[in-house]
């Protein structure tokens, strides 16, 4: 019997070996090995209605005020205006899909595939530039549930997901079809842009990244840095050849310039600035796997960096083409602003795919003893297993949250006008974020009711409010209130907020995870109560006396 499990031990190690010489790369980065990965990846969303990323329920409520036909009451409370804005992936992938499969599902089909996007583009530019090095794959996969795909940002993680697979796309067809490869990219540049500017300035990145680092890579072997300052063994290069190789790898690279060129020709104007926040690029390296344990996450963070910095003198190298991407977009993260034209949190955002290039495209098949590479690979999978399953258990206790927060709606009237005050996590009280930021924005999804939780900046969204009750109670983040143990008790708080409310123009007041009020309002009705949740009905008690006030 002992003699027959070695027998089947060996034929399924030599059935492994032969999958591998077939694909010419690792297992897990052969075909079935990418699909294994993505799949797994997507798997917790499965536990989910509604996806528990802090701006999908934004979103989905933007979906909702642009899918109101006549006789729907959100018509006489916003207007949809479609513009011509680097910023519209998800709502026009929610668009397509709702009119056929409606909004809730359409929501939670668009936050699935912008995932399987972003970790398919990843693993398959792992495979087809470090195809028998990619031992570190499984550490670059952690880097999906991250801090662009945890707070929601679909827009970018859709853009960065097709970014990612054209660039492996065009690493596959540039030896086979360059025509087919240029055509790819002068069609995906403009698609990834229009999904969201950033993620889709990151595929003229990679490619252009790549190119250098070839032409350096296919230099005189023995080079070193000190030779580009001598003229005589510059005089030896053929600078033709290398000059004439670069324009075929980067002219398609025009199509981002043109895109570029016709946003800031026909798209409104967007008055903000542009604000670099220097402490926010540094707690980026503590945030970027913030998710629901403190100690698994920065752990997780720590590891990678060690592999990434240890990794060299192990062995686990980068050539230029390798590295010069992951650097690239790095740089980009230091340079890049925090603010840019009313969207926050821009740099942080591409830090995690910075990580993911640089741990996955890391070669370990020179690394100094097989074993090693062997241990990152085992290890990463391991940890990567616990990881997912932490997600999966997370979604499942969000999915429990969020119905019993969206009960309140039961109790309100369909066309009613809810004004929403949503505790905001701070760091200071818990790692775990509760992700409510945004739920009372389905409020316009499962009671065609306004609520003033609606990203409306002008140019940049295409949300156009049309009942205002009062000038800061519109959209958001009027919303938003804190605890008082955030940022020392100087933030606006739920008392503050109500302060200046304009209630009587409202029909209900629905507070979410806010507490009880410490001063009564004859005005306010309790309705409903979850824990720390309310809503009250608005009791008129006459004519006003008083005007809202500005807050």
């Amino acid at each position: 019997m002992f003699g027959l499990t070695q027998v089947r031990e060996k034929d399924w190690l030599q059935g492994l070996k032969a999958v591998m010489v077939r694909a010419g790369a690792l297992p897990w980065l052969s075909g079935p090995g990418i699909l294994i990965a993505v799949l797994l990846v997507c798997a917790p969303f499965a536990l989910v209605e509604v996806p528990p990323l802090i701006d999908v329920p934004g979103h989905m409520g933007a979906a909702a005020i642009e899918a109101a036909g006549p006789g729907n009451p959100l018509e006489q409370y916003f207007t949809w205006k479609w513009v011509f804005t680097l910023n519209i992936g998800g709502g026009v992938l929610m668009k397509v899909l709702g009119a056929q499969f409606g909004i809730l599902a359409a929501g939670w089909w668009s936050t699935v595939l912008a995932t399987g996007l972003f970790a398919g583009g990843c693993m398959w530019t792992i495979r087809m530039l470090n195809p028998r090095g990619g031992h570190a794959a499984a550490w670059a996969l952690m880097f999906v549930f991250s801090f662009p795909l945890l707070t929601g940002f679909l827009n970018y993680i859709l853009a960065t997901g097709l970014s990612l697979t054209a660039f492996g796309a065009s690493l596959w067809l540039e030896q086979r079809n360059p025509k087919a490869r240029a055509a790819m990219l002068v069609v995906a540049q403009p698609v990834a842009m229009l999904c969201h500017a950033i993620g889709g300035l990151l595929l003229a990145l990679l490619v252009g990244a790549h190119a250098f680092g070839r032409a350096m890579d296919e230099l005189p072997e023995g080079w070193r840095w000190r030779d580009l300052t001598n003229r005589q063994w510059l005089r030896t290069l053929d600078w033709k050849a290398i000059g004439l190789r670069l324009w075929q790898a980067c002219w398609p690279l025009l199509a981002t310039v043109i895109t570029i060129a016709l946003w800031k020709a026909l798209s409104p104007p967007v008055k903000s600035m542009n604000i670099w926040r220097w402490d926010q690029k540094a707690w980026s390296f503590v945030l970027t796997l913030r998710d629901q344990s403190k100690l698994l996450d920065a752990g997780t963070t720590i590891i990678a960096c060690l592999l990434v910095l240890v990794g060299p003198f192990l062995g686990a190298k980068w050539r230029f083409r390798q590295g010069l991407p992951a650097l690239m977009v790095f740089l980009l993260f230091l340079a890049i602003p925090s603010d840019i034209n009313g969207s926050a949190f821009v740099d942080i955002r591409i830090l995690p795919v910075a990580a993911m290039l640089g741990l996955g495209l890391q070669d370990w098949s020179g690394a100094r003893r097989p074993q090693w590479a062997r241990a990152v690979a085992y290890a990463g999978m391991a940890l990567l297993a616990v990881r997912l399953t932490v997600t999966a258990w997370s979604f499942n206790g969000y999915a429990e949250d969020y119905n019993k927060q969206l009960s309140a709606l039961t109790h309100v009237e369909p066309g009613s006008r809810v004004l929403a005050f949503v505790e905001h996590s701070c760091l200071e009280e818990s790692w775990r974020n509760t992700r409510r930021d945004h739920l009372a924005s389905l409020a316009s999804l499962y009671r065609q009711a306004w609520v003033n939780d609606n990203w409306a900046v002008p140019g940049l969204h295409m949300v156009v409010p049309r009942f205002r009750p009062g000038r800061n109670f519109t959209a958001d983040p009027s919303e938003f209130v804190w605890s008082r143990g955030c940022a020392g008790g100087w933030r606006r708080n739920v008392d503050s907020a109500l302060k200046f409310a304009p209630i009587e123009r409202v029909d209900y007041v629905w507070l979410i995870d806010t507490g009880l009020p410490r001063r009564a309002d004859p005005r306010l009705q309790l309705v409903w109560q979850e824990g720390r949740s309310l809503l009250f009905k608005v009791r008129p008690l006459g004519i006003p006396t008083w005007q809202p006030k500005d807050f």
